[in-house]
């Protein structure tokens, strides 16, 4: 059986970039016998369905889905997933901010290593280069995979990219929900948990030439900063409730200070204040111990629901 290769692209708006991408992606599949390309137009304001659907009747490898309304990047991504036949499958951005040879790359690391399940492009790794992106987005993009990356068991420099390639497994036995952007996080989080093997290849990321970028950076990063405090949620718990039993412990040396100076009032609103925040403190701290307990619970119900959904497919 040849091996099939399935790309996926999420489009919203992408009316300036559309046909050069599906050009420029096809060109690059050529190499393999057995291709698709899954361009899925979120809800365009613009001609960016009409392009490419007229741009895929001369190229029977090119196939055009359409939500009805903006769903976001995530639904689209799942969309794709969910219509693709690939053996292994590749996600690229519509403004290819990844140029198209990225993917061969994907792919030859995915067939080099068996041992590798998913393979992720990174412009922040050795060897990786960033070039012509705005210094404010750039640092942003950086401070969001350091502070993410550092959330998650993998020693990984980039968690937020869609540059990447699954095999057909990781796919069909993850239970995926995100809309947004940070299904590229939700992926690895449950990757990671169900024991998939996760590698770096370096990248380029490059700024967009044509359109405008259709992410809102504010909101992408609260997102990403929830979703670190969701995957390790001591980061958050033991950060406050150690900040805030040290502001208790620094009260309890004062007071003691004043007792051996003989200068202590017991009726000061300190002694309260004192004891408020050594309880409220070790209170915060059991709280991000439950809360991690429950993390590595839900570890086990994403590895269930990965042999569950390999079990349905085997059984197709």
């Amino acid at each position: 059986m040849i091996m099939k290769i399935s790309v996926i692209i999420p489009m919203y708006n992408e009316e300036e970039n559309a046909l050069n991408t599906l050009a420029r992606v096809n060109d690059v599949l050529k190499i393999y016998d057995n291709y698709e390309i899954i361009a899925v137009d979120d809800g365009s304001a613009d001609d960016t369905f009409k392009l490419a659907s007229e741009f895929s009747f001369n190229n029977p490898n090119i196939r055009i889905l359409q939500h009805s309304v903006n769903m976001g990047m995530g639904r689209s991504i799942r969309t794709g997933f969910d219509s693709s036949e690939g053996d292994i499958i590749v996600t690229v951005d519509a403004d290819l901010s990844y140029k198209p040879d990225h993917i061969p790359k994907l792919v030859d690391e995915l067939l080099a290593d068996g041992t590798v399940d998913i393979v992720v492009g990174s412009p922040y790794m050795e060897g990786g280069g960033v070039s012509n992106v705005p210094f404010l987005r750039l640092f942003i993009s950086r401070a969001a995979n350091k502070f993410v990356g550092f959330s998650m068991a993998e020693n990984l420099s980039t968690v937020t990219g869609v540059l990447r390639a699954y095999k057909r497994e990781v796919i069909d036995s993850l239970e995926l929900e995100s809309n947004g952007t940070d299904i590229n996080l939700e992926i690895l989080s449950k990757a990671s948990a169900t024991k998939f093997k996760i590698k770096e290849i370096p990248a380029l990321l490059e700024g967009r030439e044509l359109g405008q970028s259709k992410l809102k950076f504010r909101a992408k990063t609260i997102s990403h900063v929830l979703f670190s405090f969701h995957e390790k949620p001591m980061m958050l718990f033991g950060a406050v409730g150690a900040f805030v039993f040290f502001i208790g412990g620094i009260s309890a040396i004062y007071l003691f200070y004043q007792y051996l100076a003989g200068i202590l009032d017991p009726n000061r609103p300190l002694m309260l204040f004192m004891v408020l925040m050594l309880i409220s403190g070790i209170q915060i701290l059991i709280f991000g111990f439950v809360a991690t307990q429950i993390s590595l619970l839900k570890r086990e119900i994403y590895i269930v629901q990965k042999e569950n959904n390999l079990l349905r497919k085997r059984l197709k």
